[in-house]
């Protein structure tokens, strides 16, 4: 399956409790700004509508993974230098 150029697949399997369950998962969002392993939704409504939601906001996702990305440096930069404990 297919939506606005993104690739997204429905599953079945079988809970550890031998009961059915289903949902839809996306791959496409693994790498910057996301970093999504793998995006999932119950239903295929919402599973569009987390595609929406990744690829109308990128801008957002860009600036929220800068500023991780600085925090993280700006962390390790603080620890000074490694001591071997």
């Amino acid at each position: 399956m297919q939506y606005r150029n993104i690739p997204y697949e429905y599953n079945k399997w079988t809970t550890y409790t031998g009961k059915p369950a289903s949902g839809y998962s996306c791959e496409a969002f693994d790498e910057f700004p996301y970093h999504i392993a793998r995006l999932t939704s119950q239903t295929e409504q919402q599973m569009k509508d987390r595609i929406d939601d990744f690829l109308d906001h990128k801008f957002e996702y860009e600036a929220r993974r800068k500023l991780s990305n600085k925090a993280a440096e700006s962390f390790y930069n603080s620890m000074g230098q490694y001591k071997g404990d």
